[in-house]
């Protein structure tokens, strides 16, 4: 591997004068040699790949027309570069290592996207598309959105419902024909995607796509560094109506706030504080625009009374999951309170894998509210 700093200056016709171009290799080294990393052998057998990545996205392309709609195409004539799918157990590095790459490349064409707000996106794109006639829809979307994104960074990539995983794979076979390269980072390896989803045969070709389209990696079991100086099971939290009282200046006082058209009760809500209960926030019909309305009006987000969730609770186990997985995104602190440790409240079902990635999750961003 290469220790060398960066020092590859990209020149002025390829893409702007004196903007250095590292590889993921060195930006990694130069992190572990100034501390701001921790060495990981496991982490490091990925650079090699992700240097290869690199390097090809930074070949030269054009916007060429295909099929009614304008697609990339690399100046050589070779097939678009490869993506690559990072998967391996929580806390890992995954999304670090993503990011490594995406700053590698020297394209402005480029975006980080996370799962629940892309899907949104994708849903609102579907509705208001119009493409011109005798254009496939999903192309001309995937078009639009190759348009900004020749590279497609997808964090913490799952598949939920037949729907999404029908609809994403649609458009990843379509954003694969306008040369797009794809980065995914996912707890779970492409075969296991949607396991014990209903009708999971329909998303077996989109699986078998994405394998033929991606270098698949496992990044292997190892240190989950979100947990490393952060807090534990065992941290003694003060009472929920004292901790709100404390990140919100005030008593609770019981109110009910509109998650875009649906009220939710809750124990308390104040200057950006939010206090609710488990089973009013994740028992019931809410979903990704409830739950990204609520990120972007929270400061801070409090949660008690989680119970211990067999599998007939998949359904609220889920709806916290991607709960989580949104706050997180958004960085807004979380405190979850539950009589039972949040790493032995969802063992079986459907949602047992997930709730290990959330439970991580929970524990970095609760050190925020501590």
């Amino acid at each position: 591997m290469n220790n060398r700093s960066c020092s590859n200056v990209l020149p002025a016709n390829e893409g702007g004068a004196g903007i250095t171009l590292c590889k993921p290799s060195q930006r990694w080294a130069e992190a572990v040699r100034h501390g701001r990393l921790q060495h990981d052998i496991r982490q490091e057998g990925m650079l090699p790949l992700l240097d290869q990545v690199a390097e090809e996205l930074n070949q030269p392309v054009q916007r060429i027309a295909w099929r009614g709609v304008d697609v990339w195409r690399l100046e050589s004539g070779d097939p678009p570069p490869h993506g690559v799918y990072l998967y391996g157990d929580v806390g890992r590095g995954k999304s670090l290592l993503m990011q490594m790459i995406f700053d590698s490349v020297s394209i402005h064409e480029k975006r980080r996207v996370h799962f629940h707000p892309f899907m949104e996106e994708l849903h609102h794109r579907l509705f208001h598309a119009k493409p011109p006639k005798n254009v496939d829809l999903m192309l001309y979307m995937a078009s639009e959105i190759s348009a900004q994104a020749r590279l497609l960074c997808f964090d913490e990539f799952y598949i939920t419902t037949i729907a999404d995983g029908v609809l994403l794979g649609r458009l990843l076979e379509a954003l694969f024909k306008c040369g797009v390269t794809v980065f995914a980072t996912s707890n779970w390896a492409p075969d296991d995607l949607f396991q014990d989803g209903f009708n999971r045969g329909r998303v077996l070709p989109f699986i078998e796509l994405m394998k033929k389209h991606v270098h698949v990696c496992e990044l292997g079991l190892g240190v989950d560094w979100r947990r490393q100086n952060g807090t534990t099971n065992s941290q003694v939290l003060p009472p929920a109506d004292h901790l709100f009282s404390r990140l919100a200046g005030c008593p609770p006082t019981p109110t009910s706030i509109l998650l875009r058209h649906t009220p939710v009760p809750a124990h308390g809500m104040e200057n950006g504080v939010f206090w609710f209960g488990f089973e009013e926030l994740c028992s019931r019909m809410l979903g990704r625009a409830e739950y990204m309305n609520l990120c972007g009006q929270a400061k801070s987000v409090i949660i008690s009374g989680l119970p211990r969730l067999t599998a007939d609770g998949a359904d609220a186990a889920m709806r916290f999951i991607v709960l989580v997985d949104l706050l997180y995104e958004h960085r807004v602190p979380l405190q979850v309170y539950s009589h039972v440790d949040l790493a032995e409240a969802c063992l079986d079902g459907p949602a047992a894998f997930a709730w290990r990635r959330s439970v991580s999750r929970v524990h970095e961003l609760s050190r925020y509210t501590a």
